[in-house]
């Protein structure tokens, strides 16, 4: 009996501890770099699946033109060497091709201060990449005027026109955007009706004057605006040119020309697409 039970309790030692160990190897481990003087990671589309043949740089400004690129692979993962000397930032950006135009989109990174200059060091860095379609650009300056600073697209309208009369100073305008039947983000996601986008803004005076919409993201939308003052509202008619206005219309943003990569977003500033205003009598 003695030895029965001692055979029992080994054998249950024996089962705990296979268990713990194999509870232990399943775990995800963190990642901690791949060796000195390099910066390794992993990419994701904004649903954490991994992203194949994005282009990683690496730049280093203690010379000139110093850098390192290389691509994901299928399982969304990049190395780089560097060099020791410090100060490192690090880029992604994801060629896209949506209704025959290609795009090259900045990637975000999941938090601020990975946007940071590092120093790779003896264990290496790690430095990883998400998909955004809207938000700051945290290591970019902001200026709506010229849609820089953000992930989204910007639009420009503009009170003037010469088919109906501008808005007078104190006009409440609301601009809805609503994404179109069947449209999609540059990321594959469908673009819903609910995912509807409503901004405002106030007409301060005469003719001429322009207003801005930034980190708009990118789809198809139909455009409808509505005119408010004093109690009243009023259909407001839009176009891309001052002759012909429309009481609705849909569009999508142009890429950035000529651009492999910036540090924007990639999508074309609002100036090269501007849109015309107005107001039903």
């Amino acid at each position: 009996m003695k030895t029965s039970l001692s055979k029992l309790v080994i054998f249950y030692l024996a089962a705990l501890l296979a268990f713990t160990s194999c509870t232990e190897d399943d775990e995800p481990q963190p990642d901690n770099g791949a060796g000195a003087n390099t910066v390794s990671g992993h990419v994701v589309d904004a649903q954490g699946k991994p992203l194949a043949g994005v282009k990683v740089r690496a730049e280093n400004p203690s010379g000139y033109n110093i850098f390192v690129e290389g691509t994901t692979g299928t399982d969304g993962k990049y190395n780089l060497t560097l060099t020791s000397i410090g100060g490192w930032k690090i880029y992604a950006w994801k060629e896209v091709e949506y209704k025959g135009k290609i795009y090259h989109l900045r990637l975000g990174m999941p938090d601020d201060k990975d946007y940071d200059a590092f120093t790779p060091g003896e264990k290496g860095a790690v430095k990883n990449f998400v998909w955004k379609r809207s938000g700051r650009i945290p290591d970019r300056g902001t200026d709506i005027k010229n849609g820089f600073g953000f992930f989204g697209g910007s639009l420009l309208f503009v009170n003037v026109n010469s088919v109906v009369p501008a808005m007078n100073p104190g006009t409440k305008v609301t601009v809805t955007l609503t994404p179109t039947n069947s449209a999609k983000y540059l990321d594959g996601t469908p673009a819903v009706a609910t995912d509807k986008i409503q901004k405002t803004f106030t007409i301060i005076s005469g003719p001429d004057q322009n207003y801005y919409m930034g980190d708009i993201p990118v789809t198809e939308y139909h455009v409808s605006i509505e005119s408010e003052q004093n109690g009243t509202r009023k259909q407001v008619f839009v176009g891309t040119n001052t002759a012909e206005l429309y009481e609705w219309i849909e569009f999508d943003f142009d890429p950035a020309s000529l651009s492999s990569g910036s540090y924007e977003s990639g999508i074309q500033t609002p100036n090269n697409t501007p849109f015309y205003l107005g107001q039903k009598n």
